[in-house]
């Protein structure tokens, strides 16, 4: 395991400063007197950026190699990421954001690209349950820097500029050679609805919600507190329900239909929603409730993703998954935007918008379970909580790792 020390290290601290800028950007909006819809545009850019940065990078990778491409990214995210402090206009803002999520869309490339040439069949599920804590583990402790600077202060980015220079001493202290990447190519949209269409509704509607509660959640709990730390700790708590009830609710899945699973994850999801934008609530009601608006949340994408993953041939998975990922960003760019309009339009906009996609989502997979897809495999594919990164890890997943000569050309009807 030596040899995953450096990416997954490097990984870890940069983790600590985007988990703390993803917070940061919302509440500085928020001071510069800026409109709930221009945080939305700026939330939908950022993962813009995000999808085109991460189709883009592997060329840059195979090009310079994972140790120059790293630093070559971090140094386009600190040079982006300071920039943000200087200059005030929020139309140079949508420029920056685009080019920190080019940035950080490179950064997980060559982390997940590096582990997947690093690894192979016989660990790459432990390979994947590191970079999953190492991710959203230390984007949670980020939170905690919160509220350290105020948030109109130059002094929070040039804290998270410093912290994402330290990233790139553990990769830059390794000798690795250049890596060979598989092909990344995806199958399209339009099959993908074909093939496994509640897969490819699941996986889009994951990405409108996350994209949203990143991107205009702190400005909610910001409103509702009054102080910057607490937003801190409170999306601290989100995260951490994301992390710790995507593994149980996915094994669960692996028992009954994840359709009725991810029915029963919206429904309860739109629940707490609603539950927290209508009461009027004590703080430990409100702790209760974010912990499983973070868990319902989290998982709706990594169950539609397996469950995308039972329809598609063995063969088809690696580029399915890549696919299905192209879906989730359309969403993330779509979802803050939304979002956005929602919460300009009333209080307690956001988690009323919510409560509608969390129930539309439920809706739509309960209408859908009188029909019975085929499945390609004697068995349905295994859970796997895979992250919402980059194409490359869908190279990672375990479930990527079949062997062609036994699959079974004739499907299997459930």
């Amino acid at each position: 395991m030596k040899r995953f020390v450096s990416p997954l290290l490097g990984l870890s601290i940069f983790s600590v400063a985007s988990g703390y800028l993803i917070t940061l950007i919302p509440l500085r909006i928020n001071e510069a007197n800026a409109s709930q819809v221009m945080a939305g545009y700026l939330g939908g850019i950022y993962y813009f950026g995000l999808l085109a940065g991460s189709f883009r990078a592997e060329k840059t990778v195979l090009r310079i190699g994972h140790i120059r491409s790293f630093a070559a990214f971090m140094a386009l995210l600190c040079a982006s990421t300071l920039s943000l402090a200087l200059l005030d206009s929020m139309y140079a803002w949508l420029i920056l954001r685009f080019l920190n999520g080019i940035a950080i869309a490179g950064i997980f490339v060559v982390v997940e690209s590096w582990l997947l040439c690093e690894s192979d069949q016989s660990n790459r599920g432990r390979i994947l349950a590191f970079y999953m804590v190492s991710l959203y583990g230390s984007n949670a402790i980020g939170q905690l820097l919160v509220g350290t600077y105020p948030a109109d202060s130059l002094l929070p980015f040039v804290l998270i500029g410093a912290i994402f220079s330290l990233s790139i001493l553990p990769p830059a202290m390794t000798k690795l050679p250049t890596p060979e990447l598989a092909d990344s190519s995806s199958l399209s949209l339009r099959e993908l609805a074909r093939l496994t269409p509640s897969g490819l509704i699941g996986c889009v509607s994951g990405g409108m919600i996350l994209g949203a509660l990143y991107s205009l959640l702190p400005i909610l709990l910001l409103k509702q507190s009054g102080d910057q730390k607490t937003v801190g700790q409170l999306m601290a708590i989100v995260m951490v329900g994301g992390m710790l009830l995507q593994y149980p609710v996915g094994l669960f899945s692996d028992i009954v239909d994840r359709r009725k699973v991810l029915v029963v994850i919206s429904l309860a999801g739109a629940s707490c929603c609603f539950a927290f934008a209508t009461l009027s609530s004590s703080p430990w009601l409100d702790i209760v409730l974010l912990f499983l608006i973070g868990g319902t949340t989290f998982t709706v994408y990594p169950i539609a993703i397996s469950h995308g993953c039972d329809h598609l041939r063995p063969e088809k998975i690696v580029a399915g998954t890549q696919g299905l990922l192209l879906g989730y960003s359309a969403g993330a760019c779509i979802g803050p935007i939304l979002g956005g309009y929602f919460m300009h339009q009333m209080s307690s906009g956001l988690m009323i918008y919510f409560t509608v996609m969390m129930g539309a989502t439920g809706l739509f997979f309960l209408a859908r379970i009188p029909f019975r897809p085929i499945i390609y495999s004697s068995d349905e594919q295994p859970f796997v909580p895979v992250p919402r990164t980059s194409p490359v890890i869908a190279q990672i997943d375990p479930r990527s790792e079949v062997d062609l000569e036994d699959t079974d050309d004739n499907a299997t009807s459930v």
